[in-house]
């Protein structure tokens, strides 16, 4: 059996930037400071809990209390749904993505885990808020680590266990941003590309690629050039 692994923000659900948005003004309203620069690329670990233990560190020179990170937790909880009730437009999946996923999840031979630096009830939040259904899927986030190598490791064991599989044949993994494509290559994993952060990324050198997954033809086609199904 094979494995294909996913990401959420950017991946499947088009929640990148308010995500960075919400953070910012979740950590700032916590500290009583102005919002915080949540932007992923300026932080060690892209996750949630990285983002807040190295955000609260910078403000108060300290690491962050268990209520103050709990504090930042429910904070972005409650900001966002306050925007779906204030804006349900803004929770959409990248296009195709809940159809590919049903596609995914019927094929024999490949299992389907999510690998997110989400927190768990933040993920499925979006997830459900955008019309993409991820029952029984299993399922690694920063409530497992703040690392996003060890999430994705703690996805493959979860997986493991819910297909009954020793050891995958191959492991794929499909995100939007630079670091999901070095943590996959790390790892051993094969990548797909998904949306407009690795479009032309390292000069058009990555191999596979889609805008979205509105061409599940294609899409299907560099999952199986990538697992060697014929």
């Amino acid at each position: 059996m094979n494995l294909v692994k996913l990401d959420i923000d950017g991946t499947l659900t088009l929640s990148y930037e308010y995500d960075q948005e919400i953070f910012g003004l979740a950590i700032g309203d916590v500290l009583g400071c102005d919002p915080v620069n949540a932007d992923l690329n300026g932080y060690i670990d892209k996750t949630s809990s990285g983002v807040t233990e190295e955000a609260i560190r910078r403000v108060t020179g300290k690491s962050p209390t268990s209520e103050q990170f709990e504090g930042v937790k429910h904070n972005v909880m409650v900001r966002l749904e306050r925007l779906q009730q204030q804006s349900p437009g803004a929770f959409q999946e990248v296009a195709g993505a809940g159809r590919f996923l049903e596609h995914l999840r019927n094929l024999a031979g490949i299992g389907v885990a999510i690998a997110s630096g989400c927190w768990r009830s933040e993920a499925l939040f979006k997830l459900s808020a955008s019309g993409i259904h991820v029952d029984g899927i299993p399922m690694a986030t920063s409530d497992d680590d703040k690392n996003r190598t060890s999430i994705m490791k703690h996805a493959v064991e979860r997986a493991r266990q819910a297909y009954d599989c020793r050891e995958f044949e191959r492991i794929i993994y499909m995100g939007d941003g630079p670091w999901d494509l070095q943590e996959a290559r790390a790892l051993g994993y094969g990548f797909i590309g998904i949306g407009p952060r690795l479009k032309g990324y390292q000069g058009g050198l990555l191999e596979h690629w889609h805008p979205d997954f509105v061409d599940l033809k294609a899409v299907m086609g560099s999952i199986n050039s990538v697992l060697y199904i014929r």
